[in-house]
């Protein structure tokens, strides 16, 4: 059986298939790892100010 769709837009429904149905990426992984950096950063800047607070009392 022979195609009746020229070449060309079979090359173009391919390429627009594919993007319009790929898989969305999963970023799940890359928020924990950035919430566990940025919780990394802010902890000594809270420990400090509560010992800094504690220390004028």
């Amino acid at each position: 059986m022979k195609s009746t769709t020229p070449t060309r837009i079979r090359i173009r429904r391919f390429i627009t298939d594919r993007y319009a149905y790929r898989m969305q990426p999963n970023y799940l992984s890359e928020l924990v790892a950035f919430g566990i950096i940025v919780l990394a950063a802010c902890w000594p800047i809270v420990v400090l100010a509560s010992a800094m607070a504690g220390g004028l009392r």
